[in-house]
């Protein structure tokens, strides 16, 4: 019923289809006539073949239905089908006869009441039956046309019918299947087409993460520093700090540094000065600290945002942290 707009024009010419074959189809003509079987008024001593009324009645019928008789009648040129029926436990037959043309009609049923007399006589004779004592024909009623059948034309209407149904039923079947195969289809190509844009979108973000992130690093020396030697390497105690190319603070005792905060944040180790914020130990439990893997899903913003957070956070504690005296240091 899904596809009614499919199913329904198919029925409305599988109904066109059958008017259109019952109205090709010529209508018959039945005819009936009626016999009776007669005892001649003659007696003779000799026993008659068919012994009574109704045994005649009784054999001339298996005659006339015989196949011999019908092929007969056909090879004269009568068309027509017929049935001859006897009464039960009487002289009357009834012929019931039926054709595409009337007068065909009417011609077969003569030739039945002529095969039958002429029975009646061929087996009489035989066996030496007088004419006078003969078993004779009488036609109660004549072969007469009463009706124009439609039984023809109702069966092909019929089988035409049945069959465009069936055929109807079929086609609307096989198209809304069709349609649910060409719908899941285009269903898992537009799926398809949405998970590879969601993975180019994902790869994107993730590229952008990427990006942002690594701009929040330290930026890259430009050319009038390209010359200075980096401020994040460590020196040994000896060796003198600059200042992007200026001269050593005699007051730090040969130990200046970039930074402005080297008071609070430099640290002596092992003949070693490591700049920066953190000492040694923090230095290396920072890098091997396990970084948790960046989610891609992550929005960049959101994660810019929170570098910046924690980079003010940073220096704000560097600048909080007391700056230890000079000269404890160098006692």
């Amino acid at each position: 019923m899904r596809r009614w707009y499919v199913l329904l024009p198919l029925l409305a010419l599988t109904g066109l289809g059958a008017v259109s074959a019952g109205n090709s189809v010529a209508p018959e003509y039945q005819a009936t006539a009626t016999i009776m079987y007669v005892a001649g008024p003659g007696e003779t001593e000799l026993p008659n073949p068919y012994g009574d009324l109704s045994g005649a009645n009784e054999v001339a019928t298996i005659v006339l239905n015989s196949v011999e008789t019908r092929t007969a009648l056909a090879a004269a040129g009568h068309g027509g089908a017929y049935e001859v029926t006897p009464q039960s436990r009487s002289s009357i037959a009834y012929l019931s006869i039926r054709s595409g043309d009337p007068e065909d009609a009417v011609a077969t049923g003569t030739a039945l009441i002529d095969v039958a007399a002429a029975e009646l006589v061929s087996r009489q004779e035989a066996a030496g039956i007088p004419p006078t004592a003969q078993v004779g024909l009488q036609v109660l009623e004549p072969p007469t046309v009463i009706a124009a059948v439609q039984e023809g034309k109702l069966r092909v209407q019929a089988v035409v019918g049945v069959l465009g149904a069936g055929v109807s039923l079929l086609v609307a079947v096989l198209f809304d299947d069709i349609i649910g195969l060409w719908k899941r289809a285009r269903a898992r190509g537009l799926g398809g087409e949405r998970k590879r844009a969601r993975g180019e979108k994902r790869r994107e973000s993730a590229a952008d993460a990427e990006a942002e992130t690594a701009g929040t690093g330290p930026a890259e020396p430009d050319a009038e520093t390209e010359a200075a030697p980096p401020a994040e390497l460590p020196r040994r105690k000896a060796e003198p700090a600059t200042t992007n190319g200026a001269p050593p603070d005699d007051d730090h005792g040969g130990l200046g540094t970039a930074s402005p905060s080297i008071n609070s944040a430099l640290i002596n180790t092992n003949e070693w000065v490591w700049p920066g914020d953190h000492s040694l130990e923090e230095a290396i439990e920072h890098e091997q600290r396990e970084r948790p893997q960046r989610n891609p899903f992550f929005d960049p913003e959101f994660t810019k945002r929170q570098l910046r957070k924690s980079k003010r956070e940073q220096d704000a504690g560097t600048d909080a942290e007391p700056a230890e005296p000079e000269t404890s240091r160098k006692r």
